[in-house]
């Protein structure tokens, strides 16, 4: 039976590393019945909640996935099993950063590296280097997480780890792109792109198109951001997860040449998705954008209506980033009733002076 749950373990990592949390998710319902024969003390209850709660963070059930860090824990014996306790800490970092509490991310992926150091996990060690910088990045010390982004992609050319590389060389990208180095950027995109032709790794090579052609958009070449899309289209089936990407940059374009109404029809695309794959951050997101169309279109009361809804889920799994971006939303709206504000009149300005 071991045999059979370790199987189960290896292809819940599989659909994971695929993008495929729904099915990651009912992986684990089958290791569940098979657990239930196990003591509830044995290690292997352990690796099922912290898969379950890598499950839970990718679905964006933040508070659940805390949950299952704490069971874990209660499991793993005080002595020993330092990877055990270093994956705990990693995924504990990984889901506070989500939620933006970035003091007890940076609290658990501290502990992290210093546990893989401990063990000589090289190579995990540049992964929590990865997850630290992103960290410093939301916090604004980005000249720090470029050190750390860094020090991962010397580790993973040292290792000879191409994949680790590119997951690297994706967060160079990021941070470049964030501070509007944007050629600098796509250069690094391309880049892990290549490297993940070469492992036939399709996950991240659309997550390197996509990144790759949001930047585009940012240097207004809508043309370039067309061709990757197609690449994207034809990488991914149409049920796959990743298509998510492609609707939002089919968002991304329509918001860009002011087609409210497309734009809303790819939002409520994805909220569909989402709520279909119980992701509640894509959802909350999905329901931001929705309420942002609406406010382009100048109706107010149902921008106000989606951002709200979008804040009641941002707060149900605690993450302050989406929070945020949801409350901005309703006091744009706030601000453009309470003061009259003729939105078409400050368009139509806008549209003469890029003349």
């Amino acid at each position: 039976m071991e045999k059979d749950v370790s199987i189960l373990f290896r292809n819940c990592n599989i659909a994971l590393d695929s993008g495929n949390a729904t099915l990651a998710h009912s992986i684990l319902e089958q290791v569940y019945s098979l657990l239930l024969n196990y003591p509830s003390k044995n290690i292997l209850w352990a690796y099922y909640y912290l898969n379950l709660a890598n499950v839970f963070n990718n679905l964006g059930r933040f508070s659940e996935c805390r949950d299952c860090c704490l069971n874990a824990e209660k499991i793993i014996p005080i002595k020993g099993n330092e990877d055990l306790k270093a994956k705990v800490e990693s995924t504990l970092a990984s889901c506070y950063l989500n939620i933006g509490d970035f003091p007890f991310a940076s609290e658990h992926v501290i502990k992290a590296i210093s546990l893989y150091n401990k063990i000589n996990k090289i190579g995990n060690v540049a992964l929590e280097l990865i997850v630290y910088g992103d960290i410093l990045l939301r916090t604004g010390e980005w000249e720090q997480s470029i050190k750390n982004y860094s020090e991962a992609l010397s580790i993973a050319k040292k290792l000879k780890n191409k994949r680790l590389e590119s997951q690297a060389l994706m967060a160079l990208g990021f941070v470049f792109r964030g501070h509007r180095f944007l050629y600098l950027a796509i250069d690094h995109y391309r880049e892990a792109e290549r490297i993940c032709k070469q492992l036939n790794f399709n996950q991240g090579l659309v997550m390197a198109l996509y990144e790759r052609a949001n930047t585009y958009l940012s240097l207004k070449m809508p043309e370039k951001t067309s061709v990757l899309m197609e690449q994207i289209e034809s990488l991914t089936p149409s049920d796959s997860p990743m298509r998510s990407f492609l609707l939002k940059l089919q968002y991304c374009i329509h918001n860009q040449n002011r087609n409210a109404p497309e734009a809303m029809s790819c939002a409520n695309l994805l909220l569909e998705f989402f709520q279909k794959s119980d992701d509640k951050r894509g959802e909350a997101e999905s329901l931001e954008m929705i309420g942002s169309s609406y406010y382009n279109q100048l109706e107010m009361d149902k921008a106000r209506y989606f951002g709200e809804k979008g804040l009641v889920i941002a707060e149900e799994i605690g993450d302050t980033i989406l929070q945020s971006t949801c409350k901005q939303l309703i006091c744009d709206v706030d601000y453009v009733i309470l003061n009259n504000i003729d939105l078409n009149e400050i368009r139509r300005n806008e549209d003469y002076d890029q003349r």
